[in-house]
């Protein structure tokens, strides 16, 4: 899974737009897609807002982010147990 990227916003920062370049990341998710499909791999561009992070790789529920003291998921989370299967995630 890759994000679907905005790489137009990416190049507004004047640090990032020497790092990156549509031709340079466009070849690079082309050849990830090429080998993707090589190998038989399932190739997803997810979107930017896709909430991924808050979804247990083990059972796929999606974390229910009111149990926090602050009501919302916030980038101060950084570990978390799933309350389905109860594996832990960092």
């Amino acid at each position: 899974v890759v994000e679907d990227l905005s790489i137009s916003n990416l190049l507004k920062n004047k640090k990032l737009s020497k790092a990156f370049s549509f031709q340079k990341l466009n070849f690079f998710f082309q050849c990830l897609s090429y080998k993707c499909e090589k190998y038989g791999v399932e190739y997803v561009k997810a979107d930017k807002w896709f909430a991924s992070s808050k979804i247990c790789s083990c059972c796929g529920v999606k974390y229910d982010h009111s149990v926090q003291p602050e009501g919302q998921w916030s980038l101060k989370i950084r570990e978390w147990c799933c309350v389905s299967c109860n594996s832990h995630h960092d």
